[in-house]
């Protein structure tokens, strides 16, 4: 065979070899992710999705039964945008409000999300590590565990991933592909109202742009034009934002050190005593995993050194990508203003009218953003003017290996967002933690796969690589298996008190966040719960047995209602677990 035919033919093969892999990481993917995910005790977060039927007046989050309350109470109570809320209204109407069916849309967006990161790496060039990437992700426990978890991190990841993969695909095909371009566009915004950290990616999506066109010598980017049409008609999400930045949830971690070694550590590989998720209680084989937590540095180390053989093994591209020229955008960047500017009024007539008992001190925040479209939109016709004078310093400080090509949107994609996030966390709000971070993991471990590939071309070195990766990546599967998002298990505690109440008993509870999802397993058709005037309900109720439902180290004023309340009754059984206490109470008359 002629040598210049037998190495493509060689790759050509190869390339071949990498589809059955693929298919064999989607089943583990998914199975890793169906795994117990409908038999998981509900979690307060949750709750937040719309279409529960959760008792008013008992339930912290209030029900959210039809789509305007979603939107409203999102906006008011929430610190996160609407749009998983909406998106999962019209699931749980269609499917229902099982666990199976509010958590499969996480499943399926994490099992996706594989395959795109696959697909990511053929784009750039990086077939192979595009594999190993995708392996990373299919098998790390921690994007595993919020892929069976009711929120939108899986769906932040996946819009993100795909997000980057149409961006390449417009980059580089040098014409106008109008309904590329407005998929590109409509995905993006939807990004915007499910997660503010998908700012980030638009952002550094823009500085990508930015570096491979005007760097080059090039027209202003037609993509560019769209990507400030977004950011116009995002505008308002911002201002929403400002007014949630009000809740007191919404203040996270400015522990740059900490986050940062965990996430290059293999995207939170290990769960740390100060994870977002909660040990699970102690059951059966629980107890025989080892703690491999002590090991952090080592995997530290070696996800350093991975990620400098991926960084070297990058490669520059001299050419421009075939961006087609931009430009008749400026009314469609006005019209978005004035769209803009009415979405951000609506929400202040609102949170005026329907906020309870007042609106949010942060609402002036909102009004003076009222500002911000017109400023964005201003500077969108400025940068189209003046895009053939910008300075000259911007050429030599983009034109890097590291900001051109598609591996270099991938370089950005883990520096950019994680940088950023540092400084407004340092600058002006704590806003890092770790599912957030999610999003950035993909290209990272596109990153990781490149130097793992290196690696493997020493053989020993390359097994041995392969044997320790496995090891912590079954370790982190594993630990995270045992988990929960609340650190008590409301399934297992339900379970065992249910089958002792008796149809007439009461049921004494406090409303708040600890006690909600129990209420998930506690229907009012069939228990009367009592959130408040339990003296009143027992003077109702003179001959009924009461259950006292106690969570955490609750010892709030209510609690001493309840005690007050039940002076005449003595206790004759109780049902406990970990963080969990429910006690039987009887008239001392009835003892008698």
């Amino acid at each position: 065979m002629d040598p210049k035919r037998e190495f493509p033919a060689r790759l050509a093969d190869r390339s071949r070899a990498l589809w059955p892999a693929l298919g064999l990481l989607l089943v583990l993917a998914t199975a890793l992710r169906l795994h117990n995910t409908g038999l998981r005790s509900m979690s307060h977060p949750e709750l937040f999705v719309p279409g529960l039927t959760l008792p008013a007046g008992l339930s912290v989050p209030a029900p959210r039964l039809d789509l305007f309350t979603t939107v409203k109470s999102t906006l008011s109570s929430d610190t996160h945008p609407p749009g998983y809320y909406v998106m999962m209204w019209f699931v749980t109407k269609a499917f229902g409000q099982s666990t199976w069916a509010i958590r499969l849309p996480s499943v399926l967006f994490g099992v996706a999300s594989v395959g795109l990161l696959f697909w990511l790496g053929a784009l750039v060039e990086q077939r192979t590590a595009g594999l190993i990437a995708a392996a990373l992700l299919a098998c790390n426990g921690y994007h595993v565990f919020w892929s069976r978890v009711a929120r939108m991190y899986s769906l932040e990841c996946f819009l993100g991933l795909l997000g980057s993969i149409l961006l390449l695909l417009l980059a580089r095909s040098g014409r106008r592909r109008r309904a590329l371009e407005t998929l590109y566009a409509l995905l993006m915004l939807f990004g915007l109202t499910v997660h503010i950290f998908l700012w980030l990616v638009l952002a550094t999506h823009m500085l990508w742009v930015f570096a491979n066109s005007w760097t080059r010598g090039q027209p202003r980017p037609r993509l560019l034009d769209w990507q400030l049409l977004v950011a116009v008609l995002g505008s308002p999400l911002v201002a929403f934002a400002a007014y949630q930045s009000g809740n007191p949830v919404a203040t996270l971690s400015t522990e740059v050190a900490r986050y940062g070694r965990e996430f290059v550590g293999f995207a939170f590989l290990f769960p740390s005593p100060r994870s977002d998720t909660s040990p699970a209680d102690p059951s059966v084989g629980a107890w025989l995993l080892p703690d491999l937590s002590a090991l952090w540095p080592l995997l530290l180390a070696i996800s350093l050194a991975l990620l400098w053989l991926g960084l070297r093994s990058l490669t520059y591209a001299p050419e421009p990508l075939p961006t087609a020229p931009g430009g008749g955008f400026g009314k469609a960047w006005l019209a978005a203003t004035a769209l803009a500017i009415a979405a951000i009024l609506a929400h202040i007539l609102m949170a005026e009218r329907y906020a309870a008992p007042a609106p949010l001190p942060t609402l002036k925040y909102t009004k003076a953003l009222l500002a911000l479209p017109p400023l964005m939109a201003l500077a969108a016709l400025g940068l189209a003017r003046k895009w053939n004078r910008l300075p000259l310093w911007l050429r030599a400080a983009t034109d890097h290996r590291f900001f051109t090509g598609g591996q270099g949107l991938a370089v950005m994609m883990v520096a950019v967002p994680f940088l950023l996030l540092c400084a407004l966390s340092l600058l002006f709000r704590p806003m890092l933690y770790e599912r957030g971070l999610l999003f950035a993991a993909p290209y990272l471990f596109l990153l990781l796969g490149e130097g793992i590939a290196r690696v493997a071309t020493i053989r020993w070195l390359g097994v041995l690589l392969a044997l320790l990766l496995v090891m912590f990546h079954g370790y982190s599967a594993a630990a995270y298996a045992w988990r929960n998002v609340d650190p008590l298990d409301h399934r297992v505690f339900a379970a065992k008190l249910t089958p002792r109440v008796s149809p007439g008993d009461l049921l004494f509870l406090r409303a708040d966040w600890n006690t909600a999802p129990i209420l998930y397993y506690l229907p009012v058709s069939r228990y009367r719960l009592v959130g408040g005037e339990y003296e009143a309900a027992c003077a109702r109720n003179p001959d009924a047995r009461v259950w006292t439902l106690m969570f955490y180290d609750q010892k709030q004023r209510k609690e001493q209602e309840m005690a007050e309340a039940l002076a005449d009754y003595r206790s004759i059984a109780s049902v406990e677990v970990k963080h969990a206490r429910a006690v039987l109470h009887i008239r001392k008359a009835t003892a008698q």
